[in-house]
């Protein structure tokens, strides 16, 4: 590796000899249009533009003498701007007829003096080369800076002059972008984009190529896919004989067959209300039996969670009544919890009068708005 290193100091030196090559040429062309735009008169009608010209390109030449191939560039661009435009403005200063013997001749406009005439010149207010159409060419790379999406930097014609990218592991992401510029890209569709293989792309601990499920995390049981359960009830849909309709597992994944309560998609549906106290929140016990059975259901879906909601007729102030089921929802709640139910799996709220079923303006009515609904709230 040692033997290569003065190899590569050539190398930079001599490609810093070509730029500094190119830029002594360019500042001779400045200094050239300088002289041309003296001869027509820039001294009196653009000083101040002649001025910055040669200043610039002196500093250009001095930083060339010093090394510093970038700053003289700098220089020389600013040169060239400021010798068109004292070209520019002298052009008033002399006559636009050139007469010899006798015949007269319209000179030609140029206004950037590259000897490009303007309707051939592609870049009118910018010195450039005639095999450029009167562009120029800042980087040297054969590319007119007009048609150079890297004007500064040189490149091939296939990258429209910008330097070519990178890419050190060959999987066709640039190291400027590649997240692993040493390590390929595996093109499975997951992730290309970011340049580094992904030997597990679910992230469940079994490599691709052994998961029959790549892109869906699942225990190696499973062969690496995920355990499918549609009704959510727990059991996996490849031992639950009734997949679509959640059950408890020691009834193999199907509904148990209750006396008082059926499961419906938003509610558990009672088919006898829970009786209280007149006028009170206490639950009385002929309804135990109900509610037992409302908490085999919590217990055999156990994913479930229920929203307790009590409603009472408008016999009574709303205020009171509001109050009254809120008490009696809460009552229902706590019986439930003290036959085991999680309290994260309840809510209680009490509605009073506010959303009856029926009217009020019979006893049949009011007796079918005191009632308590269970209300599914969700199942995973």
């Amino acid at each position: 590796m040692k033997r290569l290193a003065p190899f590569a100091a050539a190398a930079l030196a001599v490609a810093a000899c070509a730029t500094g090559a190119r830029l002594r040429e360019n500042a001779a062309v400045v200094r050239a249009d300088i002289e041309k735009a003296r001869k027509s008169g820039a001294l009196r009608c653009a000083p101040k533009e002649l001025a910055l010209a040669e200043a610039n390109v002196a500093f250009s030449e001095q930083e060339l003498a010093d090394g510093h191939a970038d700053r003289a560039g700098d220089h020389l661009l600013e040169a060239q701007r400021s010798v068109s435009a004292a070209l520019r403005y002298s052009r008033s200063c002399g006559p636009t007829i050139v007469k010899k013997d006798k015949p007269v001749v319209i000179a030609k406009a140029d206004r950037d003096g590259d000897g490009v005439p303007d309707d051939e010149d592609l870049c009118p207010d910018v010195p450039g080369k005639p095999e450029f159409h009167g562009c120029p060419d800042t980087d040297g790379d054969g590319i007119p800076d007009n048609e150079d999406d890297c004007p500064l930097q040189p490149g091939p014609r296939e990258t429209r002059g910008c330097p070519v990218a990178k890419d050190t592991d060959g999987d066709g992401i640039p190291d400027d972008i590649d997240r692993c510029p040493m390590d390929a890209e595996d093109k499975d569709g997951f992730q290309d984009e970011d340049g580094c293989p992904d030997p597990d792309n679910d992230g469940d601990g079994i490599v691709d190529r052994l998961d029959a499920c790549p892109n869906d995390p699942g225990p190696l049981e499973n062969q690496g896919c995920p355990i499918l359960d549609r009704d959510g009830d727990g059991v996996p849909d490849s031992e639950d004989r009734c997949p679509d309709v959640p059950g408890p597992k020691d009834n193999g994944g199907c509904p148990r067959k209750y006396t008082l309560v059926q499961v419906k998609k938003e509610k558990l549906e009672i088919k006898q209300q829970v009786h209280f106290a007149n006028a009170k929140f206490r639950v009385l016990p002929d309804s135990f039996r109900l509610l037992d059975e409302v908490a085999q259901v919590l217990n055999d879906l156990p994913a479930m969670r229920i929203s307790v909601e009590g409603h009472t007729d408008n016999v009574g102030g709303e205020a009171a009544n509001l109050r009254l089921s809120q008490r009696r929802a809460e009552a229902v709640r706590d019986y439930l919890v003290a036959k085991g139910i999680s309290p994260a799996r309840l809510e209680a709220v009490g509605y009073g009068p506010t959303k009856p079923i029926a009217s009020n303006k019979t006893p049949k009515g009011k007796a079918k708005n005191r009632r308590t609904e269970f209300r599914i709230v969700s199942q995973e």
